[in-house]
């Protein structure tokens, strides 16, 4: 899921008075005061501090109050894509998918170029735990279409494609692209990489059954 930090300020206000008394027949008393001002940003209207801490809440595994966040922030800024793929994914750990596709091809709409939306929602189809939302073919199509956006960077949108063949019952392909996700640099998690190869290898979907 996206990071977005969300700095909230709260408005800070000093004020320096001077006296100065001067001995003269005429006592003068003069006041001086200055004032500094912070503007203040209300984190009740602010569409990423909710999401952001939506995003802490999904990492917990907090997935209500996730969703909860996620609407606030959508509430405030209706054109928030990236709300909108973060609500889609705590959806989708639910396995309310039908809930979490509705979101992703929101996002999608709002972007045809953003690759994350695609590649959400391929992993979706091609790993889903209810079969009646796989679907191998369009998981590899919206997987190659996240790729290509992204200039084949992504590692794991590589491993989407590679899910979305074999979910579609190509393993020679699935295993081709798993081995070429499994050659990038630096990934967080090449031992779900290596599983989902070995898994392909017996030709085996992801999730196996």
């Amino acid at each position: 899921m996206p990071r977005e930090v969300s700095d909230l300020s709260e408005t800070m206000r000093s004020g320096v008075m001077r006296f100065v008394w001067i001995i003269l027949p005429v006592i003068l008393l003069s006041l001086f005061s200055c004032a500094s001002t912070q503007p203040k940003q209300d984190g009740s209207r602010d569409a990423k501090f909710y999401n952001n801490r939506g995003i802490v809440f999904g990492e917990k595994g907090e997935y209500d109050q996730a969703i909860s966040d996620f609407d606030k922030a959508i509430a405030i800024n209706p054109r928030y894509m990236t709300a909108y793929n973060n609500r889609g994914v705590i959806y989708r750990l639910k396995g309310q998918y039908d809930r979490a596709i509705l979101d992703f091809n929101k996002a999608i709409e709002m972007n045809p170029l953003d690759a994350e939306g695609y590649n959400n929602l391929a992993w979706l189809l091609a790993t889903a735990k209810t079969p009646s939302f796989r679907n191998g073919k369009r998981a590899a199509a919206l997987a190659l279409k996240a790729c290509e956006l992204s200039d084949w960077r992504d590692a794991e949108y590589v491993d989407t494609l590679a899910a979305g063949y074999a979910r579609a019952g190509d393993f020679d392909k699935a295993v081709q692209w798993e081995e070429r996700a499994l050659g990038y640099p630096k990934l967080t998690k090449p031992s779900e990489f290596q599983q989902r190869l070995n898994s392909y290898r017996e030709h085996k979907a992801w999730p196996a059954e």
